[in-house]
């Protein structure tokens, strides 16, 4: 009880002083200059301004308490007290009355403060040695240093962005077409009424092929997940390699297996479409320039 009877009055000892001082340099610009702002961080983070409650200021009305009031009782602003404080917390008071003594400005300083701790440390250094035009000079390399470092970082991320888009769109088109196949599996097998099954074998045979034809799409869909993400975000050639020749033995095997029950699979039409050939896309062109001009 004894020791926080002592820090209390201790507090008011400080903030009575700063008041005092307050009083007897309100017309100095160099207001915190003359009692450091060390004392004035002090102040906030024991929250010795809540002690001025009660108080009446010299306007006449009652304090609350407030950082706000505290600082507007000192004659500034409490952003500039918070600015200042900031300051002294990322220089250190050596670097920061050097940096003020140099006449580096708060729009500088707040720039500073946001550089890696690093380059902040090789500023501090040279502040602290208090050779202007070293410090000016480092300066302004670490900060088109950075400007430079903050740039590339952010069209990498642009970068980044755009081709998980591009991914996200190319799935989503994807995810769309495999709906659109699983739902037409998953109907009710309506045969021509010239070709209806006659037989329970020839009904059971018809459920196989379409669970069959399901769980193959499933198990594709699952494949060509699993080897999209080993070849995009694996670096190792051997698992990119997997993935590529696991592709290409499934569709040797589609064909090798379509052959030996001598099932005919146009897969050139389905790759390359006979209305997107050369002479067909002309042909199309053609008819259109002559709608175009019969319309004129």
């Amino acid at each position: 009880m004894a020791t926080l009877q002592k820090n209390y009055g201790q507090g008011r000892d400080l903030l009575n002083q700063l008041l005092g001082q307050a009083q007897a340099f309100q017309a100095s610009a160099n207001l915190l200059q003359t009692f450091g702002v060390s004392k004035l961080a002090f102040v906030k983070e024991n929250k010795l301004y809540q002690q001025l409650s009660g108080m009446v200021a010299p306007n006449g009305l009652e304090l609350k308490g407030t950082w706000v009031e505290f600082c507007g009782l000192l004659g500034i602003s409490d952003e500039k007290a918070n600015q200042d404080i900031a300051n002294l917390h990322s220089f250190g008071e050596e670097a920061l009355d050097s940096m003020q003594r140099m006449g580096i400005g708060y729009r500088e300083l707040r720039q500073y403060r946001k550089l890696p701790e690093d380059q902040k440390l090789a500023l501090i250094e040279v502040a602290q040695a208090g050779d202007k035009e070293s410090f000016v000079e480092l300066a302004e390399e670490i900060i088109a240093k950075h400007a430079k470092e903050k740039e590339a970082l952010s069209a990498q991320v642009q970068e980044q962005q755009e081709t998980i888009e591009a991914k996200d769109r190319v799935l989503a088109s994807n995810s769309e077409r495999i709906t659109s196949l699983e739902e037409k599996t998953a109907r009710s097998f309506k045969p021509r009424p010239d070709s209806e099954a006659r037989t329970a074998d020839e009904e059971l045979l018809l459920d196989e092929i379409q669970e069959a034809t399901a769980a193959s799409l499933h198990g594709l869909r699952r494949l060509f997940k699993a080897a999209d993400a080993a070849i995009i975000g694996s670096e190792r050639d051997a698992i990119q390699l997997a993935a590529r020749q696991a592709v290409e033995f499934l569709c040797q095997q589609l064909v090798d297996v379509a052959a030996e029950f001598n099932i005919s699979v146009d897969l050139e039409e389905r790759l390359q479409p006979s209305w997107m050939s050369p002479e067909a896309l002309a042909a199309m062109e053609q008819r259109q320039a002559e709608r175009d001009a019969a319309e004129q």
